[in-house]
C-alpha cells in the first residue's frame, strides 16, 4: 500500500493509469506544484482511497485499464459518496461524445486527451481543484445556514430504501431513531414510538410509505410536503416535512432530499419559505401586500433600502430606475406591483421571480440581480404578507451565459470588458476571471491593454491598433453579434505564429464583452472531415512526442490505405464516402491498438503512431476487415497497412510515413495478411520497381512477358469451360518478377495499357492457332485495367482487334474481365464501351464481385454475362456461417438477372461441395489447377479433349 504522508505542504494528486509512460509524463508536468502518487489500475486506486481519500485533492483517472477500468472506479466512488469531496478528471487517447457523456453521468468533473499538453493539464488541474474548493466551501456555508432552519436534512434513495444524513442537530430528541439502515424503518419508528400526534398519525404513516413517495416522484412531481404535529414531553409543535426531487434523480435511482423544520410560529413559517433566497442577498424587504406598504429593510446595498411605510408601488418604481433596459424596467414594475402580486396569490401562486441587470451608479460595475417575492397569508390577520429578496447572481449569470466554447478551449488570454465604463480585467483562466470580475479592474486603453501588442509583427501593428479599438469591437458586434480578426505574432523562439482575437457579448444589455486570444497556427494541422490531425499535424505532434520520450524505438508508424476507395464516392456519393472515412478514423482511434496519435494524411490514407506493446497483429487484421452497408448494399471494405518501426537514428517523420507506405505496397494478399512490416530491402526493391517500368518496352519486344492460363471448370460436368489469362515476367537478369511488383509500377507510370494489349494479342493468337489446326480450345478471358478505360487509343485498338477476330467467327471466344476499380473510369470516359464489346459478341465478366463498394452499382448500371465472386468470400466458407448465406444469395441474385457465376480462389473439397449445392456455374482455383504456362495449358487441353 502506498504511504500517503501528511507532512508536506503540497496538495496531493493520485494518478491512475496502466501506462507507466503516461503516469511519468503527467507526474513530470505536475510534480513542481503537487505531491504525486501513482497506481497502475483502478483496484489499487480504490484501496488507497478507502483509507486516504481525505488526503487527496484530485484524481487523474485513465478510462481504459486492466483489472478495473475508469468507469468502474467512478461508479464505486459515486456509490460511496466520495465524489462529493474528491473531483476526478478522466484521461484517454481520445474521448468520444458518448464516452464523455458516460464519464460525466458517473460524476467526472472534467477530461483531457492524450497526447498531453502541459499548459492544458496544468490549467485544468488548477481550475478543477479551485472550483471544487469553492463549491465545497459554498456548500458547507449553505448547509450551516440551512441548519438554522431545518433540524434534519436527509438525502434519500427511495429505490434502495437508504439514506444519508446531511445535517442533524445534536439536541434533536429523535436523533437516536435515525440509526437504522433503511429510511422506511426510521420513519416508521418515529410514528410507532409515539412522537406523532394521534390526529396526524394516519396521514403521517400514509405519506411516509415508501411506495407512496415513489409514486409521487415517478409521476413527475418535483416536490412533496406534509405538515404534522410532533409530540415531545406532552407538548406538540407543528412540523413541516418537505421532500425535493434531486438533480441526480432517475427512475432506477430515486434520489430525493428531505427537510424537516419547525413551522409552529407563523412568522418563522414565512421566513423559512423565503430562506432559500437569502443566500447572497444584497437586500431583503418585508411588506404587507394587502395594505401595499413596505415594513422593513435589511441588506448590504443602501440603494435598495425602502422607507418606513413607503408604498410598494413607489418603492418598485424607484428601484426600477437602476435597470438600464426599458423593457426590463417595465417588466419589473409590472411583476412586483401590489395589484399583480395580490392577483397572482389569489390564483394560487405564492412566489414570483425575475432577473435583471442593474447599475447602482455610473461609477460602479454593472450587476445582475435575481428578484424574488415569497407570499403567505397571515393566519391571524388574514392579510397577505411577503418578503422581497434581491440576490446578486452576477457570477453565476456570467458563468451561465458565457458561450460554452469559451470553456472548451484553452486560450492564451481572456479579457472581460465593461464597455460602458471602458474598464476591463484580463487573465488566462476564465474560472478565476468570473470571480475576480467583481473585485479588480483596470482601464481599457486599446492596444496598450494587450501585453501581446509588442509581439505583433511590424507590418501588421497599425491594423492591430485599429482592430482593438473599443469602437471597432462594438461596431463589429453590432453588425454580426461576434467580432474577430487574425494577426501574426512572433513568439519567444522567434517563430511567427497566427493568433485569433475573438469578441462576443456576455450581456449586451450592460455592454459586457468577453474577448479571447488563441494560437490557431495548428488549426492548419487539423483535418476538417475527421476532426483529427492532417499530415502536417501528425508530423508536428509526433516529432514533439518522440523528442520528449526516453526511448523512441518503442513506437511504430502505421500507414493505412482503403483499397479502391474512389469507387465509394461514385457508387454512394461523396457524403457517404465522407461518412466511411469518419468511421475508419474512429475505428482506428478506438481500436485496441490504442494509437497515441491518429491522422488522415490525404483522401483515404491514414497514419497512426502506436506503442509497440499495443501492436497486436490479430487486432490489426480485424481493424483492416470492414464492411459498409447502405440501402441494402453490403460491401467489403479492404484496408491495407504498412508498418515502420521507429529507429534510434534521427529521421524525419515524413520519411517514416513514406517507409510505412512503401511497406504497404508489398502486401501480396490482403485477404490473408493485410499488413506488411518495412525492411531495408523494400527501399532497394522500390528503386528496382521504378526501373522495371522503364524496361517495359524492351520486355515486350523480347517477349520476356509470358501468358499463363488458369482453367475455369464447369461445376456440373467437372470439365474445363474456359480460362483466364494471367501475365508473368521472366526477366533475363532478375528472373521471375511478381505481378504484385510490376503491375502497380506500370499503372503508376501509365504503361499498363501497353501490357494489356500485348496479352490480348497473345491470347487471341493462341486461340486462332488452335482453331486453325482444328485443336480443342476454350474461351479465354483477358483482364482490362481501370486505366485502359481512360486510354481512348487503347479502346479503339481493342475494338479493331475484335472486328478482326469476328471475321474468322471466333468472337464467342473473346472475354473481358473488369473489376469495380474500373467503375469510375467507365462512367466518366467510356460509358458505351462495354455495350460495344457485347454487341460484337464478346462476353463481359465482372471480376472480384463484393470486394468493394461499386460491385452492386456496376450490376445495376451495366449488363454482364458472368459474375466472378471474390475469393475473400470463398475462403471464409466453413469459417463464418454468414458467408455461406451471402455466397448463396449472390448466386441466386445473379441467376435471377440472367448472369452466370464463377467462384474464384477455390481450394478445398468443402468449398467445391457447397458451391455445387448452391448452383454456382463455374469454379476457378488451385483445387483444379494453378495458372499454367502455355505449354502446360496445352497439355491440360489435350487431356481434357481426350476424356
Amino acid at each position: 500500500m502506498i504511504d500517503v504522508r501528511e507532512s508536506t505542504d503540497k496538495l496531493k494528486i493520485l494518478i491512475v493509469d496502466d501506462s507507466e509512460l503516461n503516469r511519468e509524463l503527467l507526474a513530470g508536468m505536475l510534480e513542481d506544484e503537487y505531491e504525486i502518487y501513482q497506481v497502475e489500475n483502478g483496484k489499487k486506486a480504490i484501496d488507497i482511497l478507502e483509507e486516504n481519500r481525505e488526503q487527496f485533492k484530485l484524481v487523474l483517472l485513465d478510462i481504459n485499464m486492466p483489472v478495473m477500468d475508469g468507469y468502474e472506479v467512478l461508479s464505486i466512488m459515486k456509490r460511496r459518496k466520495w465524489l462529493d469531496k474528491l473531483p476526478v478528471i478522466v484521461i484517454s487517447a481520445e474521448i468520444s461524445g458518448e464516452s464523455v457523456k458516460k464519464a460525466y453521468e458517473l460524476g467526472a468533473s472534467d477530461y483531457f486527451v492524450r497526447p498531453f499538453n502541459v499548459a492544458i493539464v496544468l490549467r485544468r488541474v488548477r481550475n478543477t481543484i479551485t472550483l471544487y474548493d469553492n463549491i465545497s466551501s459554498n456548500l458547507k456555508d449553505a448547509v450551516t445556514m440551512l441548519s438554522t432552519i431545518f433540524y434534519r436534512i436527509l438525502k434519500i434513495d427511495l429505490e434502495a430504501d437508504s439514506y444519508e444524513i446531511i445535517e442533524q442537530r445534536n439536541n434533536d430528541p429523535l436523533r437516536e431513531l435515525y440509526q437504522k439502515e433503511s429510511i422506511s424503518a426510521c420513519l416508521k419508528d418515529v410514528a410507532e414510538k409515539g412522537y406523532i400526534h394521534e390526529e396526524d398519525y394516519k396521514e403521517y404513516t400514509e405519506f411516509c410509505s415508501l411506495e407512496h413517495l415513489k409514486k409521487i416522484f415517478l409521476d413527475g412531481s418535483q416536490y412533496a410536503s406534509l405538515q404534522y404535529r410532533r409530540v415531545l414531553e406532552g407538548q406538540y409543535r407543528w412540523v413541516s416535512m418537505e421532500i425535493v426531487r434531486s438533480t441526480e434523480y432517475r427512475e432506477d435511482n430515486q434520489q430525493v432530499v428531505m427537510y424537516i423544520r419547525d413551522i409552529n410560529d407563523d412568522y418563522l413559517k414565512l421566513l423559512q419559505i423565503a430562506m432559500c433566497h437569502t443566500l447572497d442577498s444584497v437586500g431583503i424587504v418585508s411588506a404587507n401586500i394587502s395594505q401595499g406598504i413596505c415594513l422593513s429593510f435589511a441588506g448590504r446595498r443602501d440603494e435598495l433600502e425602502c422607507q418606513s411605510e413607503e408604498s410598494i408601488d413607489t418603492y418598485i418604481q424607484r428601484v426600477s430606475e437602476m435597470i438600464p433596459m426599458p423593457e426590463s424596467r417595465e417588466h419589473f414594475c409590472q411583476v412586483f406591483s401590489q395589484q399583480n402580486m395580490l392577483k397572482r396569490f389569489t390564483e394560487g401562486t405564492a412566489a414570483l421571480s425575475m432577473e435583471a441587470a442593474f447599475f447602482y451608479s455610473e461609477e460602479q460595475q454593472p450587476c445582475v440581480l435575481r428578484i424574488n417575492v415569497d407570499m403567505a397569508c397571515n393566519s391571524f390577520s388574514r392579510e397577505i404578507e411577503g418578503v422581497l429578496h434581491f440576490t446578486d447572481i452576477t457570477v453565476a449569470y456570467l458563468i451561465e451565459n458565457v458561450p460554452q466554447k469559451i470553456y472548451q478551449k484553452d486560450y492564451e488570454n481572456i479579457i472581460i470588458i465593461d464597455a460602458k465604463r471602458e474598464k476591463m480585467i484580463k487573465t488566462d483562466v476564465l474560472s478565476s476571471v468570473i470571480s475576480d470580475y467583481l473585485k479588480k479592474e483596470e482601464a481599457y486603453e486599446g492596444c496598450r491593454s494587450y501585453s501581446s501588442h509588442r509581439a505583433v509583427i511590424e507590418s501588421e501593428r497599425e491594423r492591430f491598433k485599429k482592430c482593438v479599438e473599443l469602437s471597432t469591437i462594438k461596431e463589429g458586434l453590432r453588425k454580426d453579434k461576434q467580432y474577430f480578426f487574425t494577426i501574426h505574432e512572433t513568439d519567444k523562439t522567434g517563430e511567427v505564429r497566427l493568433k485569433r482575437y475573438s469578441y462576443i457579448y456576455i450581456d449586451e444589455r450592460v455592454d459586457v464583452i468577453v474577448g479571447t486570444r488563441e494560437d490557431i497556427t495548428e488549426f492548419s494541422e487539423k483535418d476538417v472531415l475527421t476532426g483529427g490531425y492532417n499530415r502536417w499535424g501528425f508530423i508536428r505532434t509526433t516529432e514533439r512526442l518522440l523528442n520528449e520520450v526516453p526511448d523512441r524505438t518503442k513506437y511504430a508508424v502505421l500507414f493505412f490505405n482503403v483499397k479502391n476507395f474512389k469507387a465509394v464516392n461514385e457508387l454512394f456519393g461523396v457524403e457517404s464516402g465522407d461518412v466511411v472515412l469518419q468511421n475508419i478514423f474512429r475505428t482506428l482511434t478506438h481500436s485496441k491498438l490504442s494509437p497515441v496519435i491518429t491522422a488522415r494524411v490525404e483522401s483515404d490514407h491514414f497514419v497512426c503512431l502506436v506503442e509497440n506493446k499495443n501492436l497486436d497483429f490479430e487486432e490489426l487484421t480485424s481493424v483492416c476487415d470492414n464492411k459498409f452497408i447502405k440501402d441494402g448494399k453490403c460491401m467489403n471494405l479492404i484496408i491495407r497497412c504498412g508498418i515502420f518501426y521507429v529507429e534510434e537514428k534521427p529521421m524525419k517523420i515524413s520519411g517514416m510515413i513514406d517507409r510505412a507506405k512503401l511497406a504497404k505496397r508489398y502486401i501480396t494478399d490482403e485477404y490473408v495478411q493485410p499488413y506488411m512490416v518495412y525492411d531495408q530491402s523494400m527501399q532497394v526493391a522500390y528503386v528496382d520497381k521504378a526501373k522495371l517500368a522503364g524496361e517495359l518496352q524492351e520486355g515486350i519486344a523480347k517477349e520476356q512477358f509470358k501468358v499463363y492460363y488458369q482453367p475455369v471448370i464447369d461445376t456440373k460436368t467437372g470439365k474445363i469451360a474456359s480460362a483466364e489469362a494471367l501475365i508473368r515476367w521472366i526477366h533475363p537478369d532478375k528472373g521471375f518478377i511478381s505481378p504484385a511488383l510490376f503491375i502497380p509500377a506500370l499503372e503508376e507510370n501509365g504503361h499498363i495499357s501497353e501490357l494489356d494489349f500485348y496479352v490480348l494479342k497473345k491470347v487471341w493468337q493462341f486461340i486462332s492457332d488452335r482453331c486453325e489446326n482444328n485443336k480443342f480450345v476454350v474461351p479465354i478471358s483477358v483482364n482490362l485495367s481501370w486505366m485502359d478505360f481512360y486510354d481512348e487509343i487503347m479502346m479503339e485498338k481493342i475494338l479493331k482487334e475484335m472486328d478482326r477476330f469476328r471475321e474468322n467467327g471466333r468472337e464467342h471466344m473473346a472475354r473481358f474481365e473488369i473489376t469495380e476499380t474500373s467503375y469510375a473510369a467507365i462512367r466518366e470516359n467510356r460509358s458505351g464501351i462495354l455495350e460495344s464489346l457485347r454487341i460484337k459478341n464478346a462476353k463481359i465478366l465482372l471480376d472480384d464481385f463484393g470486394s468493394g463498394f461499386s460491385s452492386f452499382g456496376m450490376l445495376q448500371d451495366y449488363d454482364f454475362d458472368i459474375l466472378k465472386i471474390d475469393m475473400s468470400f470463398i475462403r471464409k466458407i466453413g469459417e463464418n456461417p454468414k458467408t455461406k448465406s451471402i455466397v448463396h444469395s449472390i448466386i441466386g441474385m445473379a441467376h435471377e438477372i440472367g448472369i452466370k457465376t464463377v467462384a474464384e480462389g477455390v481450394e478445398t473439397e468443402e468449398q467445391v461441395s457447397f458451391l455445387r449445392q448452391s448452383g454456382c456455374d463455374y469454379i476457378q482455383g488451385y483445387y483444379y489447377s494453378k495458372p499454367l504456362p502455355e505449354e502446360e495449358f496445352v497439355e491440360f487441353l489435350e487431356k481434357a479433349d481426350a476424356e
